[in-house]
């Protein structure tokens, strides 16, 4: 008698019962990687240097060696030295925002109320005024170098926007009166940028005292906005 085929296999496992399956594993981009590297080593180092010296006085090959990549990478990247810039006055004021919303959310967790806690992140953005590489950079050089108006561009596209939200909220708990929310928002910046300019003209030896001075004065100003 002949032994059918399937006799001795019908109880094999099948080959996908035996290997073993997994999810293929993503991969990362390795040129997305080293261009987010070298991008932020770039405005690292432009940065410091912007700070520093000056836009004029930064040679392009300078910051290209520090930063440890060829002019080219810098070209491709920003375009320029003025494209590198700008990206470096960018995230300065980017972080000038992250800055006062760390300061809000801390003050806020050590108990503050609202507007308390508003005026913690006044006085963070105040006491980062004092930063003699920021003033450089937002003060004198990105006015000449951007134009007034991409400056005025780039700060309310993070200042604007975080205090945009700012007002709305003090508005919504009644520690701001109704009323039309980018005016205010508007108004409070104007405040606190031309603060921190008055702070450049003080002589350093000064800086603490002028910036308590500015403080109570900034406070005095925005309590008077509160209204009844």
């Amino acid at each position: 008698m002949r032994q059918t085929a399937t006799g001795s296999k019908k109880n094999a496992p099948s080959p996908s019962a035996v290997a073993p399956t997994s999810e293929p594993v993503p991969r990362s981009d390795g040129r997305k990687v080293n261009a987010a590297t070298t991008q932020a080593a770039l405005r690292a180092v432009g940065r410091r240097l912007f700070g520093q010296l000056g836009y004029e006085g930064t040679a392009l090959g300078t910051i290209c060696s520090e930063a440890g990549v060829t002019t080219g990478a810098l070209y491709h990247h920003f375009g320029d030295k003025k494209g590198l810039f700008a990206a470096v006055a960018e995230e300065l004021d980017a972080g000038l925002v992250a800055l006062t919303a760390k300061a809000r959310a801390r003050a806020l967790a050590a108990g503050a109320d609202p507007w308390a806690a508003f005026l913690a992140a006044i006085d963070a953005f105040l006491q980062a005024g004092l930063n003699p590489e920021g003033r450089r950079i937002g003060l004198i050089d990105a006015p000449a170098v951007l134009g007034a108006q991409a400056w005025l561009e780039i700060r309310e596209r993070h200042g604007l926007g975080a205090m945009l939200q700012t007002v709305q909220t003090l508005q919504s708990l009644g520690l701001l009166p109704a009323g039309d929310v980018r005016l205010r928002a508007r108004l409070i910046l104007g405040l606190l940028y031309g603060a921190v300019e008055a702070l450049a003209h003080q002589p350093p030896a000064d800086a603490q005292a002028a910036l308590a001075d500015t403080r109570q004065m900034v406070h005095a100003m925005l309590d008077g906005m509160r209204g009844d």
